[in-house]
């Protein structure tokens, strides 16, 4: 459990694997603007604010989405330094 109270539990390995795929194809891109990363990273902040107001938002309320937002990000590079694409 981290300092704010959040642990990787609040999202799945299996999400945090899908997080991390939309994240590589939007944060690495070739070029940013194209429209497949921005798919990408529009699917990827739909299903962070969905687990935030589904898991987070009542259970730890001290969390803000920013917080948390930030910190499913963490997770997704660490997640992809040890499982590269």
């Amino acid at each position: 459990m981290s300092e704010d109270g959040l642990s990787e539990g609040a999202v799945t390995r299996a999400e945090l694997g899908e997080l991390a795929g939309l994240f590589d194809r939007f944060e690495f891109a070739f070029d940013p603007r194209a429209r497949e990363a921005k798919e990408a990273e529009s699917k990827f902040e739909d299903e962070v604010r969905r687990l935030f107001e589904e898991r987070v938002e009542r259970a730890h309320p001290h969390v803000s989405f920013v917080a948390f937002h930030c910190r499913v990000k963490s997770w997704c590079r660490t997640y992809l330094r040890k499982n590269p694409p």
